[in-house]
């Protein structure tokens, strides 16, 4: 949907935000990988109705190749400039999104995986050791999962609706058993929700108890986000209550991570409003504006807390991160009901 970039760039502009960046000029970036799909350029409306037919939630047009291409060769480019030292971090502001396309075909409206590409090419092209991919699009980015699940190298986490696999892609692997395989196991994290509704606290919680503690151990050298907005308040899609605010605070927790060499890529977002909102935020931090008050940060939900426990039961044995905690979910249970934080005790 071309309205979300425009929509995004023109708040960017009106908050004073566009001004402050350095505008990344963006090149078809053209591989081998592109030419299965280049064909989609000539096809008729019923060709490509055709072809879509045969993938999950798939729309294809005459100029959906040529954006895709543009996603990826925009992602690449700013990962040049971070690497580099041009830039301290960046933003990709592009459709077609990309965290469901696999290595071999098309699928949720992606056509090229944006940030599976990315990651690769920084190993390549810079020699980049660890990478790590966080995705919290409201639907589980599958695709990333697949391609990296039996690479120690590239370390994936995605928080996302699941509702016990009612939620698309309605997939098993999309829960918190699924953490890699082979030399990848323990590099895939799924926290998956089991409710909507979900709130600043759960996801502010979810960073600090889960991911942050992984991530340090892990050192990564590159951060790449799959940074989807479907799960703000007011996304008829995502059917979550995070703030705006939340997503500039995640950011920020993130510039923490591999000396602040940080890339977002924007992927889903229903709310076109809400969508551009939660980009400003996101851009706030990356610029390095204090982080925003929340209104009402709340506390963790039991849902959300449930969930945080059972997937670190699943990466506790791979994380001697998580080996310092014991989770005590009656003291959680009990903090959420009480207005106290989640309590981790270490282990005496």
């Amino acid at each position: 949907c071309p309205a979300r970039v425009s929509t995004v760039m023109e708040m960017l502009e009106t908050e004073g935000l566009l001004g402050r960046c350095v505008r990344v000029e963006v090149e078809i970036l053209l591989k081998e990988y592109a030419e299965l799909m280049k064909s989609t350029q000539k096809m008729t409306e019923e060709e490509l109705k055709t072809l879509a037919d045969k993938y999950d939630s798939v729309f294809l047009h005459p100029e959906f190749f040529t954006s895709a291409c543009l996603a990826v060769g925009s992602v690449l480019q700013l990962v040049d400039k971070v690497m580099t030292s041009q830039l301290h971090n960046g933003f990709s502001v592009n459709r077609p999104p990309g965290h469901h396309a696999h290595a071999d075909k098309m699928n949720g409206c992606c056509m090229f995986n944006h940030l599976a590409i990315a990651a690769r090419y920084a190993q390549k092209q810079h020699g980049v050791k660890r990478v790590l991919i966080v995705d919290w699009d409201v639907h589980h980015g599958q695709g990333i999962q697949y391609i990296f699940e039996e690479d120690p190298s590239v370390l994936y986490f995605s928080v996302h609706r699941y509702e016990d696999g009612s939620f698309w892609p309605h997939l098993k692997e999309s829960d918190s058993s699924s953490v890699g395989s082979g030399a990848g196991q323990g590099y895939n994290i799924n926290l998956p929700w089991n409710k909507i509704g979900m709130e600043d606290g759960d996801y502010i919680t979810a960073f600090q108890q889960l991911l942050l503690p992984v991530a340090y151990e892990f050192q990564p050298q590159l951060v790449l986000v799959a940074a989807g907005f479907d799960s703000v308040i007011g996304d008829p899609m995502g059917e979550m209550r995070v703030s705006p605010q939340c997503f500039s605070i995640l950011t920020h927790m993130l510039k923490g991570v591999a000396q602040g060499r940080l890339v977002l890529a924007l992927e889903g977002g229903y709310n076109l409003q809400s969508t551009a909102e939660c980009v400003c935020a996101s851009v706030r931090s990356l610029l390095g504006d204090p982080c925003p008050h929340l209104i009402s940060p709340g506390v963790p939900s039991e849902s959300a807390l449930k969930s945080i426990s059972k997937t670190i039961s699943a990466l506790y044995p791979f994380w001697k991160s998580l080996q310092t905690f014991e989770y005590r979910a009656h003291e959680a249970q009990r903090s959420a009901q009480t207005g106290k934080r989640l309590q981790l005790h270490l282990h005496q």
